[in-house]
């Protein structure tokens, strides 16, 4: 009962803080330093907190066929459109890193050293970056992208801050954390209740270190 509470409170403060939907993604990715954000044009974080933004990203028609297939038959509930978002992330993933290098950036933050890799803070800004793109396309029908948000340690069980993307079902407001950065680039992202997410979660066959320092 404590735990819920807890976390109810904590859902309300970061609901306030980041809002959900809209233009709150946008304002946030504005702040990084992203401000291209459309199909024909978008930008890529990398090297730890966006410290490079590869800008000027397109992708051909014959790199958005695999995704676009993703939804082509309209997905029967908010769930099935979960699953396909994950699957959709990693396909972003592989396509963007063969353009940008970033095809090498492996789980977790310090495994790997190097401009080519991501921490949390990219992961987070990255997949909003895709979630968004699949919502201009049309291919979104029970979620909005919500901001960013983060788990800090006296909440997440005493582990590290932490840092995921955020959607938000539309019928019940309940929101989720979009988390690519538990396994190497190109596979599908991980969708959890984004209750469950702050206090710790993670999948039990990635292994990346449960924190990262950002």
């Amino acid at each position: 009962m404590k735990r819920h509470l807890v976390s109810l409170a904590l859902l309300m403060l970061l609901s306030a803080c980041t809002g959900q939907g809209g233009a709150d993604y946008r304002a946030y990715l504005t702040k990084k330093g992203v401000t291209e954000i459309a199909a024909d044009e978008f930008s890529h974080c990398r090297g730890y907190g966006c410290r490079y933004i590869d800008s000027g990203l397109t992708l051909t028609k014959k790199d958005w066929e695999p995704i676009k297939t993703l939804f082509k038959k309209p997905a029967d509930n908010a769930a099935e459109e979960r699953t396909r978002i994950a699957q959709a992330i990693g396909l972003f993933e592989q396509k963007t890193g063969a353009i940008t290098g970033t095809d090498q950036d492996i789980e977790g933050t310090y495994r790997q050293i190097g401009d080519f890799q991501h921490d949390c803070v990219d992961e987070s800004v990255n997949t909003t970056i895709y979630l968004s793109l699949l919502e201009q396309q049309g291919l979104l029908q029970f979620h909005d992208v919500a901001a960013p948000t983060a788990r800090l340690p006296v909440v997440a069980l005493g582990l590290g801050p932490h840092q995921t993307a955020v959607i938000a079902e539309k019928d019940s407001g309940t929101r989720y954390a979009v988390d690519s950065w538990f396994h190497n680039n190109g596979q599908p992202a991980e969708i959890v209740a984004l209750e469950r997410w702050f206090f710790g979660w993670r999948p039990k066959t990635s292994h990346a270190p449960n924190h990262s320092p950002e």
